[in-house]
């Protein structure tokens, strides 16, 4: 205490801007669009204050209902999905003693890409006339499982939500790798000599140590899957309907398609909002399983 005393003018200059810049860019906004969104607002005209009626309004949308819906399978999916991928290959790629730094460079080709990029790949993919899934599917006898992918209100989600999953998987991997790295060389060195085997290692020390990590995938994979634009809008431009969008192809829609903009800002605090919920409840579940 004594020392943060002595030096708290040389913190409060170092601190002191980026707090500002913090609280200029990132709070302000977020206490405006909250006024915003209890408003009725063209961007043009003077906001005319109406209260939660934007929020009464998109809360009975059914529209908003499929949309939220999709956001939840796809956290669930990608929770699901990207943390045991993640854990799987990494693992792999920790016991790696060949080609290692190939291995890793390689799961975190696809994070680098653009987002844009692997729609626009993943279109052409599952191109119901010209795409590789259907060609494939036809090259093996299984014609009668073609699909317009991007079309079929049965399948078009998981189609938009597969690159989704696919493009951050290396990027999972990655951090988890970095957490096992720091795993100290002795103790998996015990468990060897004791005769643990490396799914017993796997589950019994690597995942338990690694409880922290996976906290912060898990916050990552949530704000994501929240905040999702890219994908959807490329692919499908959130369609056929609203079944392919996400909460934030449903504002960007509702906020410059039809500019309402007052109703965006309402979307943008359930987002962010929702993502606070979502992230507080992983944080009381990763305090049950602390190391």
């Amino acid at each position: 205490m004594q020392a943060l005393r002595r030096y708290k003018w040389a913190i409060a200059f170092f601190v002191g801007p980026a707090a500002i810049l913090y609280t200029y860019f990132v709070i302000v906004p977020i206490f405006a669009s909250f006024s915003y969104s209890l408003t009725r607002w063209d961007a043009i005209s003077e906001p005319i204050f109406i209260g939660m009626q934007n929020y009464r309004r998109f809360a009975a949308d059914v529209n908003f209902s499929l949309v939220m819906s999709n956001t939840l399978k796809g956290l669930f999916w990608s929770l699901v999905i990207q943390v045991s991928f993640g854990l799987a290959f990494a693992y792999l790629i920790y016991r790696t003693r060949v080609g290692f730094r190939v291995y890793r460079a390689l799961v975190f080709l696809p994070v680098v890409l653009s987002a844009a990029a692997v729609a626009l790949m993943f279109t052409l993919v599952f191109n119901a006339d010209v795409g590789a899934v259907n060609a494939a599917l036809r090259a093996v006898g299984l014609g009668g499982l073609t699909r317009n992918w991007l079309s079929d209100t049965r399948v078009v989600y998981y189609t938009v939500l597969t690159p989704m999953i696919y493009q951050f998987v290396g990027l999972y991997v990655v951090i988890l790798l970095a957490g096992m790295m720091s795993i100290p060389e002795e103790v998996i060195e015990s468990s060897t000599i004791d005769g643990a085997g490396s799914f017993r290692t796997f589950f019994s020390i690597v995942i338990p140590m690694q409880s922290d990590i996976i906290f912060v995938c898990v916050v990552m994979i949530t704000t994501g899957l929240m905040t999702a634009f890219e994908h959807s809008y490329i692919m499908t431009w959130g369609g056929p309907g609203s079944h392919s969008a996400f909460l934030g192809v449903y504002m960007y829609f509702r906020t410059f398609i039809e500019a309402r903009f007052g109703f965006g800002a309402a979307v943008a605090m359930v987002i962010l909002f929702g993502s606070l919920f979502f992230t507080l409840i992983f944080q009381r579940i990763s305090k049950r399983f602390d190391y």
